[in-house]
C-alpha cells in the first residue's frame, strides 16, 4: 500500500485500470461483460481527457436500470467471477471518486464516498486471487513509483506503461 500511496493521482488510476484489463476477460461470458468493457473505456477516456462528468461514470457503477457493475457483481454466483467483478467495481469506484474530486463536488454518492485505502487493498487482494502466476502488480507499482512519484505532475504515458505490462507478462 505504501508504494501505491507514493504514486501521483493519474498513476494510481492507470495502475488500477491496467490490472483490471488483465482480469476483465474472466467476465466475458457474463451478462454484464459489455457494460464492464464500456465502463473501462470511459474510465480511460476520463483519465486521458477529463471530458466525461463524474456522474456519467458513476452510472456505470450503479444505476436504477440495474445494468451496472455493482448489480452484476452481486448477482454473480461463481466465486472466481465475482472476484473479477470486485476488481472492476473497485477500480471504477476509485476513478469515479477522483472524477468527483476533480469537479470539486462536495456531495458524493454513498458508494463513492466510502472509497478509501481498503478499496485499493481489496482490489489488490482480489487481483492476486485471479492473476497469481506472475508478480505483475508489484512490478507495475515499482515502474510507476519510479516514473510517476507522488509529487510529480508528469502526465502518465499510458502507451509506455502498457508496453511495460506486455513485457512483464510475456
Amino acid at each position: 500500500m505504501k508504494k501505491f500511496d507514493n504514486l501521483n493521482i493519474d498513476a494510481k488510476m492507470v495502475y488500477l485500470l491496467l490490472l483490471t484489463e488483465l482480469v476483465i476477460d474472466k467476465t466475458s461470458q457474463s451478462e454484464g461483460y459489455e457494460i464492464a468493457l464500456e465502463s473501462l473505456n470511459k474510465a480511460w477516456d476520463w483519465i486521458k481527457y477529463k471530458n466525461i462528468d463524474a456522474y456519467s461514470l458513476y452510472l456505470y457503477l450503479e444505476n436504477m436500470d440495474e445494468k451496472d457493475i455493482m448489480t452484476y457483481m452481486e448477482l454473480e454466483e461463481d466465486p472466481d467471477l465475482e472476484t473479477a467483478w470486485i476488481c472492476i467495481g473497485n477500480a471504477l469506484a476509485y476513478i469515479i471518486r477522483e472524477a468527483y474530486l476533480y469537479e470539486k463536488e462536495k456531495y458524493l454518492p454513498q458508494t463513492i464516498e466510502s472509497v478509501d485505502d481498503e478499496t485499493v487493498e481489496s482490489f489488490i487482494a482480489n487481483f492476486k486471487k485471479i492473476y497469481n502466476h506472475c508478480d505483475v502488480a508489484n512490478q507495475l507499482l515499482d515502474y510507476l513509483e519510479h516514473n510517476y512519484p507522488k509529487n510529480s505532475t508528469k502526465k502518465v504515458d499510458i502507451d509506455s506503461v502498457k508496453a511495460f505490462i506486455k513485457d512483464v507478462i510475456h
